[in-house]
C-alpha cells in the first residue's frame, strides 16, 4: 500500500473514531440531561451540547474536504501509475527487439 493509500485509511479511521466518541459522548450526555430538572445546570449543559455537536459537525465537514482531496490525490496517482505502465510495456517491447 502506497502512502496515499496509507493516508486516505488513516483519516477514514480518525473520521470513525470521531463519529464513535461523538456517538458515545451525545449519548452519555442525554441521559445526564434526562435526569436533572430544568434549572440553570440544565441550560448551561444544553448550551454545551449545541457547540459540542457544531464543533463535531464542523469536524465531520472538515475530515470529509480532506477525504475528497486525497480521493482526487489517489485517481491522478492511479492515472500516473497507468502511464508508467505503458512506458515500461514500451521499453520491454524495445528490448526484445533488440535482443
Amino acid at each position: 500500500m502506497n502512502s496515499a493509500g496509507r493516508a486516505f485509511t488513516a483519516l477514514v479511521v480518525c473520521g470513525a473514531a470521531v463519529l464513535c466518541a461523538r456517538y458515545f459522548f451525545f449519548t452519555r450526555m442525554r441521559s445526564k440531561i434526562s435526569a436533572m430538572a430544568p434549572s440553570k445546570e440544565f441550560r448551561t449543559l444544553a448550551e454545551e451540547y449545541r457547540r459540542l455537536a457544531d464543533m463535531a459537525i464542523t469536524a465531520n465537514e472538515h475530515v470529509e474536504l480532506r477525504l475528497t482531496g486525497l480521493g482526487v490525490q489517489l485517481t491522478g496517482l492511479g492515472v500516473q501509475l497507468d502511464e508508467q505502465k505503458v512506458q515500461l510495456d514500451q521499453v520491454q517491447r524495445i528490448l526484445k527487439e533488440v535482443d
